[in-house]
């Protein structure tokens, strides 16, 4: 508001609080059987105190000071300086998300606090309305004259890893792009139809990383796989780098490195079988500005074999194909018999089926189920693109006979040219199924170049977390059969769905869980990055960084402020109301 509305507005409070103060308050009326006592109390004459003289006045002022406060914060001052005001129109300030941002600068702040406060000085010097956004998150509040409005957005933001958002031509008059410039984009100002302001908050800083760690799998039988690291040292001296690497709760290398200036690591891993699937790298060095790229997390897909049970009374089939697979530990059971192996990973059905359905990942070859329909001699002419068909060729197989089943809760994800199911896959309730509509005795599925194939396929989508590799922060798009995505705290990440698939904006470096399909993958977020981690460098021209940011943290509006004096001051007058000091 106009200064003379301010004024009024802080008057009008002050003589309000005033006037309610001093508002007498009529003295209740009570009976006495006699007022002799009363008279000699009010006769007897005593020395009154300074304070007792002054403490209705007190209160007074405090109650006046109270209202002031409150009436102050409704303006909304600011002190911002109207010289670097923007023109008057739609304004947008855009702040740079990349994962770099967190850098801590010379000043002990981080380039992303220098960022947030040189948006609160842009925002309270604006003529006209605001719009802040990432470019991470896109938009994220505006277009609003409220500068509330845009310091509340403001407290919410944080660095998300990579930028995949820029303002389209008109979304705003004058654009402010606060950026350390370590990330070249072709999102970024160049391209931009309006007018762009760059806010440079890049400092040169030493920093050490771990800029790729990754699970490959091995050549060695008994292994599990091979970690891959690689660490880079960007400071301008050398250091000594203290390396650790946990699988679970077990550290399976500590080491000290000294690396020199700009000198880059990479070391090979072997992994046992055996253990716990994740695996976490972590560093220490003395010059280390980032703390988002010391630390790494990798998935160990076959970190332990498959506990698989086999169910049926002719397994010989299966026996020979299981016993020589690595990855697998089968055990066979009896359908007569009560016993069941504890903690199974997958059970294979052959030829029978429970009465209830199993609570663990089932596979099922023809189960004897009520069908539908059969089809003698079915021609099996395209394998499909589901997972469990992947590699599979079908033109190897001879199949007699095949069933359909009224399973309207599983997909069919392999038919015959006829329409026929020969595989069915999915969910049923909360158990995971596939069903081969045909067994051994009706094809030549055993001895068929396929039935490892398929048997592998089924075993690993249905019993395994699988790893979908290394990824950096930032949006991911997953297919549209997951279900939700978990982040390395157990809370679920946000899914955007549009065109056959689902957009999440993973944040955090750490382990993600994607659920969907009946299947679960594993995707490890890392931070670090050649271009991230070396804070030596950066994209900006000398023009670019002409308009540097200066250290200093983010101011809040003086409103906050006013608020927080208007609180204190009223707790402080209740607080001696209650002992009698005021009035």
């Amino acid at each position: 508001m106009a200064a003379w509305q301010a004024g009024l507005l802080l008057a009008a409070a002050g003589a309000l609080a005033a006037g309610l103060f001093r508002l007498k308050v009529r003295p209740p009326r009570v009976i006495l059987p006699s007022l002799l006592l009363w008279r000699r109390v009010l006769d007897d004459v005593r020395e009154v105190t300074f304070w007792e003289r002054v403490r209705r006045a007190a209160s007074l002022g405090a109650t006046v000071m109270i209202a002031l406060a409150l009436a102050f914060a409704i303006t909304r001052p600011s002190c911002a300086t109207r010289g670097v005001a923007v023109p008057r129109g739609r304004t947008l300030i855009v702040i740079d998300a990349s994962s770099s941002m967190l850098a801590r600068t010379k000043s002990g702040e981080t380039r992303w606090a220098r960022a947030i406060a040189e948006a609160r000085r842009i925002a309270a010097a604006a003529a006209d309305a605001v719009s802040l956004a990432t470019t991470a998150d896109g938009l994220v509040e505006g277009p609003t004259t409220d500068v509330g409005v845009i310091d509340a957005a403001l407290d919410r933001i944080a660095p998300a890893g990579e930028a995949s958002w820029w303002p389209r031509s008109g979304d705003a008059d004058s654009i402010h792009f606060i950026t350390d410039g370590a990330i070249a984009s072709d999102l970024g100002p160049r391209t931009s139809d309006s007018p762009v302001t760059i806010h440079s908050v890049y400092e040169p800083a030493g920093n050490v990383a771990i800029t790729a760690f990754d699970v490959r799998p091995s050549l060695a039988s008994d292994h599990a796989g091979d970690a891959y690291l690689e660490l880079a040292n960007y400071a301008a001296a050398a250091q000594t780098v203290h390396l650790t690497v946990a699988r679970g709760r077990t550290d399976v290398l500590d080491r000290q490195l000294d690396m020199r200036a700009g000198e880059a690591l990479r070391q090979i891993l072997p992994l046992s079988r055996g253990g716990e699937p994740a695996l976490r790298a972590r560093i220490e060095a003395p010059t280390d500005a980032l703390a988002i790229d010391n630390e790494a997390v990798a998935w160990i897909e076959h970190a332990r074999p498959l506990l698989v049970t086999i169910v049926g009374q002719h397994t010989s089939w299966l026996a020979g194909l299981l016993a020589r697979d690595p990855d697998v530990r089968p055990t066979f059971v009896d359908p007569s018999s009560d016993v069941r192996p504890d903690g199974e990973d997958v059970i294979i059905f052959d030829r029978w089926t429970p009465e209830e359905p199993p609570q663990r990942p089932s596979l099922s070859f023809a189960p004897p189920l009520e069908t539908t329909s059969e089809e003698l001699r079915p021609a099996w002419n395209a394998a499909g693109s589901h997972p469990v068909l992947s590699g599979v060729d079908p033109f190897t197989l001879s199949i007699d006979k095949a069933r359909a089943y009224p399973l309207p809760k599983l997909s069919v994800i392999a038919q015959s040219g006829r329409g026929t199911p020969l595989v069915y896959a999915g969910e049923s309730g909360n158990h995971r199924m596939v069903i081969v509509t045909f067994g051994p005795t009706e094809s030549n599925l055993a001895s068929a170049p396929a039935f490892p194939v398929l048997i592998g396929n089924a075993l690993d989508w249905l019993g395994r977390v699988s790893s979908a590799g290394s990824h950096r922060p930032g949006p991911m798009t997953f297919d549209e059969a997951v279900v939700d995505v978990k982040d390395p705290r157990g809370a679920d990440v946000p899914l955007t769905r549009f065109n056959h698939a689902a957009v999440g904006l993973l944040r955090s470096p750490g382990l993600y869980i994607a659920d969907g399909a009946a299947a679960r993958t594993a995707i490890a977020v890392n931070a670090g990055d050649a271009q991230v981690s070396n804070l030596l460098q950066t994209t900006l021209t000398a023009e670019d960084q002409r308009r540097h940011v200066a250290a200093g943290v983010s101011q809040r509006p003086w409103w906050m402020y006013s608020v927080a004096v208007a609180f204190a001051l009223a707790f402080a007058e209740w607080w001696t109301w209650q002992r009698r000091i005021t009035v």
